[in-house]
């Protein structure tokens, strides 16, 4: 897959698309007078998300029988609604390309440890391009049963893993335990949540003799919007969020606060001046000790306006804290700060959190001690887990509670190094 010009891919959405005919004549925008060149990309009309999902998947989208088939990519849910998007392939970037022949070993047997609805969409829209050689075994494993999921690898002699970075960590310690080296996989994809430092640095001791291929992209697009690797030392060094920028099949406006992104591709439903919520910095002529060419990176930061957080297999909602605090009326308020940050305990991953609650009177120690039972009993950071079952299961360690008697309103907010570069925006 070739990328379009962005002339070609306006003409095609204006052509093809009833979604952006109508979003655009809404707006005011007609590209057959007002689109002469690239330069005119900023009169295009910005689409938000509340607009893609203003109308289902299937009506935005472009179908062509001559793409094949198409998958459905399901958002993991953060949002009360679950993002749903149609794909058929994804191009391969330059730098899965240069990544291919950086893994020593072979990448012929895959399993993909990801819920089935992402699983089905990675399968069907990787294997047109070949993303791994023919002849390569694939099989889903079961997210919620790291038992049978590794006996699976057993039986299939798995060198590919494709995880979010808290399952490839618990993963790693049940794949020894039914006496699978952990030096057998040789190629590890991360995707699904926001990296840590303390994430990427375990995953590279427990897959020590893999090539880890780290992904920063969105249900909605073609492919990777940024990628690294654990060979990407020098993206390390500046944060987590550091990746290559895929300036090929993307164009990348940063304003003030959320990123923009329009995708070079022809795919069901175009992405033309996309809002993604994420904040973002860009640095040009960025030489990485990966041996990539030279080229542009992003630090990818907090979303903007989101009101919940993803990471190490929990969700944090605003809403679901709130329904907790409310069971407390008079010990505190329902505004509160909830504070992130994950560690390293012995070989695990754990998340500790800190909130910050506005009280109502004086606190004390027994009161801290209440509002601390309330929310590992009540509160789930799972479909079927509580905060107490998390803890029990070492997913969370600490849990400390403060006080500000002149919060207002209430906000998740991702681990430091993650807000660091965005300051200005938390």
């Amino acid at each position: 897959m070739k990328p379009l010009s962005l002339h070609e891919l306006v003409n095609y959405a204006w052509q093809h698309s009833n979604f952006y005919r109508e979003l655009w004549k809404s707006k005011g925008f007609n590209p057959e007078k007002e689109f002469r060149s690239d330069s005119d990309l900023k009169k295009i009309p910005i689409l938000t998300k509340s607009e893609f999902l203003s109308t289902s998947a299937k009506s935005r989208s472009i179908l062509n029988p001559e793409d094949g088939y198409y998958f459905t990519a399901i958002s993991s849910g953060a949002t009360a609604r679950p993002l749903i998007s149609l794909q058929s392939r994804f191009p391969k970037p330059s730098y899965y390309r240069f990544i291919e022949s950086q893994v020593k070993g072979s990448r012929s047997s895959v399993l993909i440890l990801r819920p089935a609805s992402h699983a089905t969409a990675f399968l069907g829209a990787t294997l047109p391009e070949k993303y791994f050689p023919p002849g390569s075994i694939f099989s889903i494993g079961d997210i919620v049963n790291y038992s049978v999921s590794a006996h699976i690898a057993k039986e299939i002699e798995a060198d590919s893993l494709v995880a979010r970075p808290s399952d490839a960590v618990r993963f790693a310690a049940v794949l020894e335990q039914v006496g699978y080296s952990l030096s057998r996989i040789t190629f590890v994809w991360i995707t699904g949540e926001p990296l840590t430092s303390a994430a990427t640095s375990l995953l590279k001791s427990l897959y020590s003799n893999a090539v880890i291929f780290y992904v920063y992209a969105m249900t909605e697009g073609p492919c990777s919007m940024g990628m690294k690797s654990s060979l990407c030392s020098s993206l390390d060094a500046i944060g987590p969020g550091a990746y290559h920028l895929n300036t090929e099949d993307f164009i990348f406006e940063i304003p003030e606060k959320s990123s923009i992104v329009t995708a070079l591709h022809k795919i069901p439903t175009p992405i033309i001046r996309y809002e993604t919520g994420d904040s973002m910095t860009i640095k040009e002529n960025f030489q990485c000790s990966c041996g990539f060419p030279v080229g542009t990176i992003g630090i990818i930061g907090p979303r903007d306006g989101e009101s919940s957080y993803k990471i190490g297999g929990c969700l944090f909602r605003v809403g679901d804290i709130q329904k907790v605090l409310k069971f407390l009326p008079e010990l505190v308020t329902t505004d509160f700060i909830l504070r992130i940050e994950q560690k390293i305990i012995n070989n695990r991953l754990e998340n500790h959190l800190r909130f910050t609650v506005r009280p109502i009177g004086v606190p004390t120690d027994f009161v801290t001690d209440v509002i601390r039972e309330a929310l590992k009993k009540k509160l789930y950071v799972t479909r079927s887990r509580t905060l107490e079952d998390a803890m029990r299961q070492s997913i969370i360690g600490r849990i400390e509670i403060d006080y500000n008697v002149a919060l207002n309103g209430s906000s998740i907010l991702p681990p430091d190094e993650i807000l660091t570069p965005f300051q200005d925006v938390a």
